[in-house]
């Protein structure tokens, strides 16, 4: 048996389960990074303060929240932050943060309505130094959190040793005939 297929096979062991139940398999944890704001995150879905002279290309990023069972979960707090399109993060602990786009917020939160619907207008993800394009999340309900993880581009998921599950993590960004890029991602917690 070729590795591929036993891998395949294998991976199915542990998806099975939740499919034959009818759960939906949770969104996988990722690493929080060494960026997590250290202020309260606002609640904004425009990270893109100024358009006219920013570092990068917009993007909408947008999706719904689910349960294991598949329903929509209203009133979850998403929060998002990223660096800008050169790859600098608002942070004090980045070098150079004082060259972050200050056209480009780094990071925004809202709140999923009754369909579990949420929506973002950010960046499309840029890499910077040993990093593939990514986007940070967590997700709250109330004051705990229940998920911290980050959204990938299709096929640029890294190597890093500690990144597991990042096939269940990749988005897929279109662009538009206007030149918007928009991207759709479902959580399920």
């Amino acid at each position: 048996m070729k590795r591929r297929r036993f891998i395949e096979l294998f991976s199915l062991a542990f998806i099975f389960p939740s499919w034959a139940s009818g759960r939906k398999p949770l969104t996988p944890k990722d690493a929080e990074g060494p960026f997590y704001p250290v202020e309260v995150i606002p609640l904004r879905e425009d990270l893109i303060l100024k358009e006219n002279g920013l570092n990068g290309s917009p993007m909408v990023l947008s999706g719904r929240v689910f349960d294991q069972q598949g329903q929509p979960l209203a009133n979850m707090k998403i929060e998002i932050w990223q660096c800008d399109g050169a790859g600098i993060y608002h942070h004090p602990r980045q070098a150079n943060t004082e060259k972050h786009d200050s056209h480009f917020a780094g990071n925004g939160a809202v709140v999923t309505d009754e369909q579990g619907r949420y929506q973002f207008r950010t960046l499309y993800p840029v890499p910077y130094t040993g990093r593939p394009p990514h986007i940070h999340v967590k997700l709250w309900r109330g004051h705990s959190e229940l998920l911290t993880t980050q959204l990938y581009l299709k096929g640029q998921t890294g190597n890093e040793w500690w990144g597991k599950n990042r096939d269940l993590l990749q988005m897929s960004p279109q662009k538009s005939a206007s030149g918007q890029y928009s991207a759709i991602y479902d959580f399920v917690v």
